[in-house]
């Protein structure tokens, strides 16, 4: 276990603990060579036992090295350089020194004001947007992640379970890596290879920072990722915040705004004004399709000829009374025949038969024999 005063690679003195995380323990340390504080980031130690999760851990860290590595922006902490220094089996990352504190010790002390979250909101998602455009998404913005230089600009920190475009998913089976309460609903569904997951988890953090409270956060983790996936997340107090977290949080990824549009949002709220947002989304799960009518169960008509026109169509009714006359015509004209028949065939002593019921053809009886 490393304690203070403990030195690092024959360089780095480590002077006290700053904090530690699922991925591992910050250290301010100074650094011997150059005679100024950094802070340095080592892999929580675990039991050698569980080889294959310190072979996670290890490629965790070493990726979020790789991804700072990747950026340079005033809004995202830098990396200095990895240390692998002999008798660890853990590397060691070199970073910048960020004297202030975090976004979440802030809010421990009350709400911030509409257009004071609306700067820090525009600062953090100017970070997502470098990370974006070099295809790094973070999966874990939150409070705690987000460190307030003392002027009071805002810094996007612990690329630990950063997802890197071309990296292997480097999440062990059944192990939840990130934040439950800010996670975006899609990824607990498994899909997050959408960079608008990390602008759900942006909205959370803007939403707990104005109102106070985070609205997802439940007794046990199973009931904070039902929240997430089911429950409404309304306004309550926002301002002119309100129409920003409208647009964010709603289940659907592509029905956020992106990046543009809301760094456009952001800047009116900071400006003192409330911005627009036509869309309208729904805050709570998608609803439900209707159920479909009576008609629609119906089986549709399958009619061998179809009416050519309206016209034609109207014309029916009338060919249909025309064509009942005329068979009630012939009716009658039948009838009367067949009474003068037999009329006839009374008079010849056959019996009745005026034709050859056994033949059925109409063809008169063949004369009896004589003998």
């Amino acid at each position: 276990m490393s304690a203070p005063g403990q030195i690092i690679d024959d360089r780095f003195e480590l002077i006290e603990r700053l904090g530690s995380g699922g991925m591992g323990t910050v250290w301010r340390a100074r650094d011997t060579a150059l005679d100024r504080e950094v802070a340095l980031k080592e892999v929580r130690p675990v039991d050698p036992a569980f080889i294959e999760r310190n072979t996670v851990l290890r490629e965790r860290v070493l990726r979020e090295a790789r991804a700072l590595a990747r950026l340079s922006h005033p809004h995202v902490v830098t990396i200095h350089q990895i240390l692998e220094p002999g008798g660890y089996a853990h590397p060691w990352i070199v970073m910048e020194l960020l004297p202030g504190a975090t976004l979440q010790d802030r809010l421990s002390q009350g709400p911030l004001t509409s257009p004071e979250i609306a700067r820090i909101g525009r600062q953090v998602l100017s970070a997502l947007r470098a990370a974006h455009a070099a295809g790094i998404q973070h999966r874990d913005v939150k409070p705690a992640n987000v460190m307030l230089r003392a002027d009071g600009s805002a810094v996007l920190t612990d690329f630990g379970i950063a997802a890197l475009q071309g990296s292997t998913a480097l999440t062990q089976t059944g192990e939840m890596v990130g934040s439950p309460e800010f996670m975006a609903p899609e990824r607990i569904r498994g899909t997050d290879s959408d960079p608008a997951s990390d602008l759900w988890s942006l909205g959370l953090v803007l939403y707990v920072a104005v109102e106070g409270v985070s609205p997802l956060r439940r007794a046990t983790t199973l009931a904070t990722l039902a929240a997430v996936l089911d429950e409404p997340v309304p306004p309550v107090r926002s301002g002119p915040l309100a129409p920003v977290l409208e647009a964010l949080l709603v289940r659907d990824p592509a029905a956020r705004p992106d990046a543009a549009r809301l760094d456009a949002m952001l800047a009116e709220v900071e400006a003192g004004r409330t911005p627009q947002w036509s869309e309208r989304p729904t805050l709570t799960a998608p609803a439900p399709l209707p159920p479909p009518r009576v008609d629609d169960l119906q089986p549709d008509p399958s009619p061998t000829v179809q009416p050519a026109s309206r016209r034609a169509s109207g014309r029916t009714p009338v060919i249909v009374a025309v064509v009942a006359v005329v068979a009630v015509a012939v009716a009658v004209v039948a009838a009367t025949a067949l009474v003068l028949a037999l009329r006839g065939d009374g008079n010849d002593g056959n019996g009745g038969q005026g034709k050859n019921e056994g033949t059925g053809t109409g063809a008169p009886p063949a004369s009896d024999s004589k003998g």
